[in-house]
């Protein structure tokens, strides 16, 4: 290895010496004690009614003719796609379409076709209807409710809002109570939560509306949408 020569060497020690000076301030600073630091949470909340519905039905044959069964499959679901069409701001979507074997003793014995549609819609009255008529072929299996991706965001910028402003008031709150006249938010987390609905979506039971072939009648119910806020404030000295 080369020898340094001093003025080198002089140089080398003043880089070394310059690197580990740097390395300490900035432990020095993340150690840093603080003091007047206070954590709070505030929260907000509202419950809004749910405003889509949303309902799964299906259709299924079984027996050991498989291209008239799928034929049959196809013949309900494009049948119940045109009637889902006629009704008004409804949106339909087909679903997986199912093909299985049936064995009875290691031994093919039969087929087994499945398909789906998936319906939506507003207007829960319109779609209720449209349920009842589609009974006349094809079961139902979920029935259930959501909120819109508007009114969920509509509803959680307002609690932001509320929350935000109670997490000032409580830290002018602690500020006063503590002889400080300021304080500096130091950190800040907002969160959201929220989506079980709060009251029984349906009135009418799924064996009923599968034995009566009536229109089921529905309640969209409630959910709670919560905002919290929370932070850390630090008292400021005058």
């Amino acid at each position: 290895m080369p020898i340094l020569q001093p003025p080198h060497f002089l140089l080398f020690l003043f880089f070394v010496a310059a690197s580990l000076l740097s390395v300490v301030t900035v432990a020095s600073e993340d150690n840093e004690t603080h003091y007047d630091r206070i954590s709070l949470l505030a929260t907000a909340s509202d419950e809004i009614e749910n405003d889509i519905l949303e309902a799964t039905l299906s259709v299924h044959r079984e027996g050991s003719n498989l291209p008239e069964l799928s034929e049959e499959v196809n013949k309900t679901v494009q049948w119940a796609i045109a009637e889902a069409k006629k009704v008004s701001g409804v949106t339909v979507q087909t679903m997986g379409y199912q093909t299985n074997p049936v064995y009875q003793q290691r031994r093919l014995s039969a087929w087994r076709v499945r398909q789906s549609l998936r319906l939506e819609s507003k207007d829960i009255a319109r779609l209720s209807q449209l349920i009842g008529k589609l009974q006349e072929r094809l079961a139902v299996e979920r029935v259930g409710y959501r909120v819109s991706v508007q009114r969920r965001n509509t509803i959680e910028e307002n609690l932001i809002t509320r929350a935000i402003a109670l997490f000032q008031q409580r830290a002018k709150l602690v500020a006063k109570q503590m002889n400080r006249d300021r304080y500096r938010v130091v950190q800040m987390n907002i969160n959201t939560s929220g989506g079980v609905p709060k009251r029984p979506m349906m009135r009418t039971e799924m064996s009923a509306m599968a034995d009566t072939r009536i229109a089921p009648g529905f309640e969209a119910g409630t959910q709670t949408v919560t905002v919290s806020v929370n932070g850390t404030i630090e008292l400021q000295l005058d």
